[in-house]
């Protein structure tokens, strides 16, 4: 089974740079330190084999599972031929803390003699094993090593894990980093690391073995997706054998069917070599971290909002393209409305809205979806600036805007845009209005050119503020800008 959000773009406008970072993390811990593991493993382990150790830990190992009444390892090492059992144990006990410890105490030996000889022997195989990045930094099965529980998640099995992993984290981070912001993204990861790996701690206590990858942090940016986004609609992949298609759900919906999903297999196939247990736990910690980061209101529900990524979600917004390329401005309007109200901060929608009323020739509706248009903050969006900037200009021209609040919402946007033209234009309209105060605007635009390095336009804007506002306090500063340019 494969659910997979995919539900924005990844561009530069939405680029999650912790995500980028956590991912340039991982992969430089498996290229730069973990590459070389493989083969250091099987250094050692050839030396265990000859060095005549396992003489000593075979028989050791076969005890402490009798004594610890551990029926299925102890099956397990007797179907293992005699000649390869040295091997067997060399590799089973790598993460087998209880067994190690025993050994060091000298409990499953007969003399100290033997243990004495077992130490000299097990120390230079320990150094060879002290050299394998992975085995200093993985989390083992009963052992309390909160380090360990942390730095596991930036730990890889090969390649492909690693490829997987830094896929769906990538996708996951997309949405959730821009939803919490990026520190409190990073928080999520790594506590949710920790708690994944605080889970798997609890399930397997007792056995032997290790645990490593970074599935349960993102695990747990699953989870948090789930709570953050709650019952916002967005746009899933999911395959299920030869079935797969885009979906459109609320987000929380996928919690219950990721987490199913995993506590299924942590009970129905425990011997996979999968770590169920650790993304279960992970999905359950990320999802109490989202929920607090809601209750506490700090989540950008802008960011949520204002999804270009819906765009294709269920169709409406092609079918809507279509009709405003046959002049179906009806059709178009009526799916446009739909989206306007559902994603209220889309730009593309409120440009397509505009163009709609342009095409059917009604001035009233025109200069209303421009105005909803020049509400919007474009941001680095060129096709946005420049429908923005047409209207500002084409606007103008035709004595738009018809009252002094539209005026002053187009002088705010022109002046933030840098259309000095179209700021000034609007401002005079603002002038005109009875009961205008436009002082401090003059002012303002007058500062801008200066930025500009405009010093002529500069001194002629402050001269028109000291003249038709000579009480106004901004006057004084005009008066004192032109005496000391």
């Amino acid at each position: 089974m494969l659910i997979l959000p995919l539900h924005k773009p990844l561009n530069l406008a939405t680029l999650p740079l912790v995500t980028v970072l956590l991912v340039v993390a991982n992969v430089m811990v498996y290229f730069g330190w973990q590459l070389g593991d493989e083969r250091r493993i099987e250094a050692a382990q050839a030396w265990y084999r000859q060095s005549g150790l396992g003489e000593y830990e075979v028989p050791a190992y076969e005890k402490h599972l009798r004594l610890t009444t551990r029926r299925d390892a102890l099956a397990n090492l007797e179907a293992v031929p005699e000649a390869q059992r040295a091997g067997f144990v060399g590799m089973s006990t790598l993460g087998d803390v209880a067994f190690l410890a025993a050994l060091e105490e000298g409990r499953l030996f007969e003399s100290a003699q033997q243990h004495g000889a077992w130490q000299a022997l097990r120390r230079p195989y320990q150094a060879r094993l002290d050299e394998v990045f992975t085995l200093r930094h993985v989390m083992r099965s009963s052992e309390w090593s909160p380090a360990r529980m942390l730095s596991s998640a930036f730990l890889h099995g090969g390649f492909m894990h690693l490829l997987g992993n830094m896929v769906f984290l990538v996708i996951l981070g997309l949405l959730l980093e821009g939803a919490l912001g990026r520190w409190r993204f990073l928080g999520v990861y790594l506590l949710g690391a920790f708690g994944a790996s605080l889970a798997s701690l609890w399930w397997r206590w007792g056995e032997s073995g290790s645990g490593l990858g970074a599935s349960g942090a993102i695990a747990a940016v699953m989870g948090a997706f789930c709570v953050v986004w709650g019952t916002r609609p967005v746009r899933f992949f999911y395959w299920f054998g030869v079935v797969f298609d885009y979906v459109r759900a609320p987000a929380i919906w996928l919690l219950p069917l990721w987490l199913g999903w995993e506590v299924y297999n942590l009970l129905a196939n425990a011997e996979a070599g999968i770590g169920f247990d650790a993304h279960a736990g992970g999905l359950m910690a990320g999802a109490a971290l989202g929920g607090l980061l809601v209750l506490t209101r700090q989540v950008r529900g802008d960011y949520m909002a204002d999804d270009a990524g819906a765009a294709a979600v269920d169709g409406r917004w092609e079918q809507a393209l279509q009709h405003m390329g046959r002049l179906e401005n009806a059709a178009a309007e009526r799916l446009l409305v739909e989206l306007a109200g559902e994603q209220p901060h889309r730009l593309d929608v409120a440009v397509a809205r505009y163009r709609v009323a342009c095409n059917a020739g009604r001035p009233a509706d025109m200069q209303a979806r421009a105005l909803d248009l020049l509400r919007l903050d474009a941001g680095g969006d060129a096709a946005g600036l420049a429908a923005q900037q047409e209207i500002a200009k084409k606007g103008l021209a035709a004595g738009m805007p018809p009252t002094a609040e539209a005026a002053r919402l187009l002088f705010e946007r022109c002046l933030k845009a840098g259309w000095l033209q179209e700021a000034e234009a609007a401002l005079e309209r603002v002038a005109a209005e009875p009961g205008g105060e436009p002082a401090q605007a003059w002012l303002r635009l007058a500062l801008r050119h200066g930025e500009l390095h405009a010093r002529e336009q500069q001194r002629r804007l402050l001269a028109v503020l000291e003249q038709r506002y000579p009480q106004a306090p901004q006057a004084a500063k005009a008066r004192f800008l032109l005496e000391n340019d």
